[in-house]
């Protein structure tokens, strides 16, 4: 990847891999658990307001907002419940389909990012006000669009073959200061 310092110009040539595909299927797996802890409270907030607002109305009669409030806590009881599985997606599967082994050209400038995957006619572009997520994990930087939708970059090719960790800072500055968030990073467990 190459830099153009004087105009906030980054771009990038490469490849999807397997151990990119399998980064990114970590991450968006490990992103939808639910923790225990969030688990517990939500199951104690749940089972308190449950029985709460459930002798509200029972006292009271129907009145729509404690109606409402009951079916919150009932919700929460619900994902407190369900264990913080991983719930069937078939998302990473489509990425692997559709990137596995594919040549990207990746570019981020003042406008904002784009990708053109090879064997596709159009492109991805985002403006940075788009991006609500800025990921990463040791292996890829993340800019996330919408709930299943990831722009991924994996971090050797920032800078391309030999690059510094300098290059890969200021592509973290930068992107952290167009779309005024912060990077969130995780570490995967990948067996």
């Amino acid at each position: 990847m190459s830099e153009n310092r004087t105009g906030g110009l980054f771009d990038a040539a490469f490849t999807y891999t397997e151990a990119v595909l399998s980064d990114f299927e970590a991450l968006y797996l490990q992103k939808k658990e639910v923790s225990p802890v969030t688990r517990i409270v939500l199951g104690l907030l749940g089972a308190a307001g449950a029985v709460y607002f459930g002798l509200q109305l029972y006292r009271d009669g129907l009145q729509l907002t404690r109606v409402g409030y009951l079916v919150i806590c009932s919700i929460m009881l619900v994902v407190a419940l369900s264990g913080g599985g991983k719930r069937p997606d078939d998302t990473p599967a489509k990425y692997r389909k559709y990137y596995l082994g594919k040549q990207v050209t990746f570019r981020i400038d003042e406008s904002g990012v784009e990708m053109k995957l090879e064997g596709q006619q159009n492109y991805a572009r985002s403006k940075f006000k788009e991006i609500y997520s800025l990921i990463d994990t040791d292996l890829c930087f993340y800019f996330v669009i919408k709930g299943k939708a990831y722009y991924i970059l994996p971090k050797a090719s920032v800078g391309g073959p030999g690059a510094d960790e300098l290059v890969k800072d200021e592509l973290v500055k930068y992107m952290q200061k167009k779309c005024a968030k912060k990077f969130q990073h995780y570490e995967l467990n990948q067996g």
